[in-house]
C-alpha cells in the first residue's frame, strides 16, 4: 500500500468522503450529520465520518439501522445521562475501544459524571465504582459486568436492577450494551484511529 492510499484510510477500511456517497450512503451520512450526534466537533474529520460510521457506510442499509437504533438509544433514553454513560464507558472499557471510551468520557463528564468515577469504570474498580456512582449505578455497574464477562448475569443481579429501576429500564440498559458492543467490534476490527493528539488509554500489546 502506497502513502496515497494510506491517507485515503480510516484505519483498516478505505475513506468514504461526501462526494463520493450513493443514495443509500448519503441517509447513512445526512441521518448522522443532521441529527443530535452532528454536533460533536469531531464527527466529521477531513471528510469523513468519525467513530464507526465510516465503516457502516460500507454496508448503508445495515449502518443506517445501527445508527437509528443507537439514536434512540442515547437521545430517547429513559435511563438518566450518567447511568447511560456509565453503561457505555463498561463496554468501552472492558473491550478496550479507545475511540469509544474517549468520546463517551466527553460525554459524560458534560452530562456531570466525576472524573473519579470514569476512572474507576476504565480500572475495572467495582468498589470505587459504588463509592463514586451510588448504589443503583454500581448494581447496573455489576449486571453489565457480568454480561461482558460470562453472558449471563445472576438472577440476584438482574432482579435486583429490575427492583431499582423498573423493568423497562432493566431491559433498556442491557440492550444498550448490546449496541456498545457492537461499536466496539466494529472500531476494534477495522482499528479506527483516535482523533489527532488524543492519547491512547491502554496498550494492545
Amino acid at each position: 500500500m502506497d502513502s496515497d492510499d494510506r491517507a485515503h484510510r480510516v484505519g483498516r477500511l478505505r475513506a468514504v468522503t461526501e462526494h463520493e456517497l450513493d443514495d443509500a450512503q448519503r441517509r447513512l451520512w445526512d441521518l448522522v450529520v443532521d441529527g443530535p450526534r452532528g454536533s460533536a466537533a469531531w464527527m466529521v474529520a477531513n471528510g469523513v465520518l468519525a467513530g464507526p460510521f465510516n465503516a457502516w457506510l460500507q454496508v448503508p442499509e445495515i449502518g443506517k439501522a445501527l445508527a437509528e437504533a443507537g439514536e434512540r438509544l442515547r437521545f430517547s433514553s429513559q435511563l438518566d445521562p450518567i447511568m447511560r454513560e456509565l453503561v457505555i464507558l463498561t463496554v468501552g472499557a472492558h473491550w478496550r475501544s479507545e475511540f469509544e471510551f474517549w468520546a463517551h468520557s466527553g460525554i459524560a463528564t458534560a452530562e456531570g459524571m466525576s472524573t473519579d468515577l470514569i476512572e474507576a469504570i476504565a480500572t475495572v474498580d467495582s468498589a470505587a465504582v459504588n463509592q463514586y456512582g451510588g448504589a443503583t449505578n454500581g448494581a447496573v455497574y455489576e449486571l453489565v459486568r457480568a454480561l461482558l464477562e460470562q453472558g449471563h448475569p445472576s438472577e440476584e443481579q438482574i432482579m435486583r436492577v429490575c427492583e431499582l429501576i423498573g423493568e423497562s429500564a432493566a431491559v433498556e440498559a442491557v440492550t444498550l450494551a448490546g449496541y456498545y458492543t457492537t461499536v466496539s467490534f466494529t472500531l476494534n476490527a477495522f482499528d479506527v484511529p483516535l482523533p489527532a493528539g488524543v492519547a491512547h488509554r491502554w496498550s494492545l500489546s
